[in-house]
Order: C-alpha cells, then structure tokens, then sequence
C-alpha cells in the first residue's frame, strides 16, 4: 500500500511540474497605445493582445477605437483602416477584421493569424521585418513587443 501511495504521489508531482513548466504553454502579452491627437480632432485608443507559444507569435487581437466629434476624419480613419486591412488580408492572407462607426468613434477590430499568413512574403515584401522573427522567418513575441513599443504602446 506504502509503495502505491508513495508512486501517486510521485505521479503526480510529475504531472504537476509537467503541467507547470510546459514548454507549449499559451502566453497572452497585453499591449496599450493611447495617443491624444485632440489638436488634430481625435484621440486614439488601441489595444493589443499577442497570442504566443514558446516564444513565438500565433497571432494578434487589436482593438483600435478613434474618438472625434468631425464625421469627415472618422469617415478617414473608417476607410483607411478599412483599404489598408483589406489590401493586407489580399496579399498575405490571415486577416479577420471588421471597421465600422458608431457614436463619434470607429472602432476596428483585426485578428491576424499568423499561422494562416503568408509570412515570407511579408518579410520580403517589408525588410525591417527582418529584424523580429527568428531563424524559421517566424515572428517572436519580443519582436512583436518591440513593434508595438516602437508605436508608443506599452507592453506587459
């Protein structure tokens, strides 16, 4: 009896370290931009969460919301975001998103995953990408990290 107690409970302090120090563990980075461009006729509020495992990026959820009492720049920021995520979702592929305005705010919402986007060619097509993935042309989380930071968001 001695012997299968003391077997579970070695059992299961293996499958509790597994579980701890588990190399494919999901890891969600948060990141915040908030950019007061009230001179201008707007105030930018963007939210990113990036999705990783073991150190590289799956994918990005952003919430971007623009705030102006003028129709003609929310009209702006609603097309812009919308060309721009509908040119990129074209060429690379990946991109889940919708844009749409609704009381003096547009509010985008993107999913990019990574693992159904054509990332070579992103990186060959934009060669400071370079500089944030890893040997397999995958992007980290650190590089995900310092592109946003390199916007002004902050990251945690």
């Amino acid at each position: 009896m001695k012997k299968i107690i003391s077997f579970l409970i070695v059992f299961i302090g293996v499958i509790f370290l597994a579980g701890c120090f588990n190399s494919n563990e999901k890891v969600i980075t948060r990141c915040t931009l908030e950019n007061d461009q009230s001179s201008s006729g707007y105030v930018l509020n963007s939210n990113y969460s990036i999705y990783s495992t073991n150190g590289v990026v799956t994918s990005v959820r952003t919430k971007e919301v623009v705030t102006s009492d003028n129709n003609t720049i929310l009209e702006y920021f609603k097309k812009t975001l919308n060309d721009e995520y509908t040119s990129a979702s074209n060429t690379y592929g990946g991109y889940d998103f919708d844009v749409s305005i609704k009381d003096n705010t547009v509010v985008s919402t993107v999913t990019i995953d990574y693992n159904k986007m054509d990332l070579k060619k992103f990186i060959s097509d934009n060669s400071s990408m370079k500089a944030y993935v890893n040997k397999d042309n995958k992007l980290t989380l650190e590089g995900a990290k310092k592109i946003y930071e390199s916007f002004g968001a902050t990251c945690k």
